[in-house]
């Protein structure tokens, strides 16, 4: 069995598992509105509604929300040893972590839709570009996904992994949470040229991410 299909495989079974317990992708859901009505009423509704101002609120948000999936992912694999198995398997440390970034990466789709439609229906935003909107989601998304699943694996097996999750993935991400950011305000702006710029950026960014992953992951994981 090749590295790919091994890698398929972890991917099918972490859905099958969410479907059957979609505990993680309901608290991220649920933890993101709460934190972006949280954000929203601290700054003010008014500040908040701010092109420059909202996209920060759902970047943050989401990033927190993509590390309460993940964890509770790699949750799964601890309470059955599953992990075990998969990491005995010639190349398994790879097909792991290329699985959980295919099944993370398709429920932070759904979270981050779920919780950029939220956002927009609480502060009532206008959105005069959304296919540039959805692009920059799309790639701010699928950039999380290689450091969050890296950083939740450097950090499996020790007490205060809640606590170092964040820490080690916060610097790492700035440059996409700083692009993601000013690709949703150029999009919400009516920037058409602005949100593809750094739009580009962000797709630089998650390339770079996962070219991190693959060559630290062995290691990591193992």
């Amino acid at each position: 069995m090749n590295g790919v299909k091994r890698a398929w495989l972890v991917a099918a079974r972490e859905a099958r598992a969410e479907v059957r317990q979609p505990d993680g992708v309901v608290a991220a859901v649920t933890f993101m509105a709460v934190l972006v009505l949280l954000e929203s009423l601290i700054v003010g509704p008014a500040t908040a509604r701010q092109s420059a101002v909202a996209p920060a609120l759902y970047w943050i948000a989401l990033l927190f929300a993509a590390i309460v999936t993940t964890t509770r992912s790699f949750d799964r694999e601890l309470e059955d040893d599953a992990i075990d198995a998969v990491l005995a398997l010639p190349g398994g440390a790879d097909a792991l972590y290329a699985g959980k970034l295919v099944a993370l990466a398709g429920s932070l789709v759904v979270v981050a839709f779920v919780g950029g439609l939220l956002e927009v229906v609480f502060l009532d935003l206008a959105v005069p570009l959304p296919l540039h909107l959805a692009l920059a989601t799309l790639l701010g998304v699928l950039a999380l996904p290689p450091i969050v699943v890296l950083d939740v694996a450097l950090t499996l097996r020790l007490r205060a992994r809640a606590a170092l999750v964040p820490i080690l993935a916060l610097p790492v991400l700035v440059p996409q949470l700083v692009a993601g950011t000013n690709a949703v305000s150029a999009a919400l702006s009516g920037d058409p040229s602005g949100s593809l710029a750094w739009s580009g950026l962000l797709l630089a960014a998650g390339l770079a991410y996962a070219a991190i992953g693959i060559i630290l992951v062995p290691t990591a994981i193992e």
